[in-house]
């Protein structure tokens, strides 16, 4: 019988020898792209319940190449390298460990140094080739599979749900799968995907796309770690505001209870640069009481824990303060927990290729019968960027 990993191989050769077979190939149409950045974030935390600072510093490379030798057929790889020091690594017992991914059944990372004081980590983030032909269109291998349509929190992003609090994941994270989708017109498709993850745990949906009354709107139905879930999706405007929205239901499992998740967000851009986010999320599992302790509160965010607590909103400002700079602010509150997070960001683009971030966040919580302070953290970030491309 094979293993996953034999399923996958066989398919890209398969695939890959059909391919040829109908669109002949020709040095000149052969092209390789490259593009990717460098980016140092210092980090200085501050911890409220432990009474103790911690510094860390992250240098982070990502690397992402695609070779398109032609017009059917694109293969794509993107490395994540980060070097880590600081308190963060020394204090976090098995530092390395704790950098996989769980959406990836293929182990394909590698601490190459993993001490008290140092870590330096290196994964595929991006593994897959791409076919198209006609109507059709495949992708199989390590990639991201973007069902999200809301602004910041996305119900129906089953496959990679992401973290919204971590800061410095632009990409957000992938999984390894296999992908088919069917366009039915300009502005339809179906799409079906299934994926596994290291602890096998599998994940199969399809999903029926279309615009219809100038509204993006969406249809999942599938399995997702043995329970089966229904999904709807929309994001349009009324007027000149922008309206989305997404709800997943989970129903009842072997190893898990029916749920759902449903978020509506609002956003509008003002004159003289203003632009404003409100939003909300509902979710059916969350916690809806004050805590006694600080360690039931779990931020490890995940597709069914989007936000820890039953109901939570969300504000977000943004101001253009020059062609080069802008201002931020975003702030989550989750009133039946009285849990509250603060997000203020300046930005400042240096050069085409250089950009520079300041970053704070700070979380408050009521419990014990009072509003407290969780933790402070600021981040100091800078990034350049490069790309390229060259044919062969």
């Amino acid at each position: 019988m094979y293993s996953t990993k034999g399923v996958f191989i066989l398919l890209f050769c398969g695939c890959y020898q059909m391919l040829v077979a109908q669109d002949s190939l020709s040095a000149s149409r052969q092209k390789i792209s490259f593009n990717g950045y460098i980016k140092n974030l210092s980090s200085y935390s501050i911890d409220k319940l432990g009474h103790q600072n911690t510094f860390g510093n992250l240098v982070h490379n990502r690397f992402n190449i695609k070779w398109k030798p032609s017009t059917v057929i694109t293969f794509a790889a993107e490395l994540r390298n980060r070097l880590f020091w600081g308190d963060q690594v020394s204090r976090i017992p098995d530092f390395a460990s704790r950098l996989r991914n769980n959406n990836e059944v293929w182990n394909l990372q590698k601490a190459w140094v993993s001490n008290n004081n140092l870590v330096l980590h290196t994964n595929v983030e991006r593994l897959y080739v791409d076919l198209k032909k006609d109507k059709w269109q495949a992708r199989i291998g390590r990639q991201r599979i973007n069902w999200g349509m809301a602004t910041v929190w996305n119900p129906n992003d089953i496959y990679n749900a992401y973290n919204f609090l971590d800061i410095d994941y632009e990409e957000r994270p992938g999984s390894d799968a296999v992908s088919l989708q069917r366009n039915l017109s300009d502005f339809s498709h179906v799409e079906f995907v299934y994926s596994s993850s290291d602890d096998q745990k599998k994940i199969a949906a399809a999903r029926y796309f279309l615009n219809r009354w100038n509204y993006d709107l969406q249809f999942i139905s599938g399995i997702y770690h043995g329970a089966a879930t229904l999904g709807l999706g929309w994001a349009g405007s009324i007027r000149e505001t922008g309206f989305k929205g997404e709800a997943q239901y989970y129903f009842a499992g072997k190893d898990s209870a029916s749920q759902l998740n449903l978020t509506l967000a609002l956003d509008h851009a003002f004159k003289h640069g203003w632009y404003l986010t409100v939003g909300g999320l509902y979710n059916s599992r969350g916690l809806n009481r004050n805590l006694n302790n600080p360690g039931e509160l779990n931020l490890n965010l995940s597709s069914r824990n989007l936000m820890p607590a039953r109901f939570s909103w969300l504000l977000a400002v943004r101001k253009e303060i020059s062609p080069l700079s802008t201002a931020s602010c975003t702030i989550v509150y989750s009133p039946q927990l009285d849990l509250l997070i603060l997000s203020p960001t300046i930005s400042y683009n240096i050069s085409p290729q250089w950009d520079a971030d300041l970053i704070w966040q700070s979380f408050f919580l009521r419990y014990q019968g009072s509003f407290q302070g969780l933790q402070d953290i600021g981040y100091l970030r800078f990034k350049w960027s490069f790309a390229g491309n060259g044919k062969q």
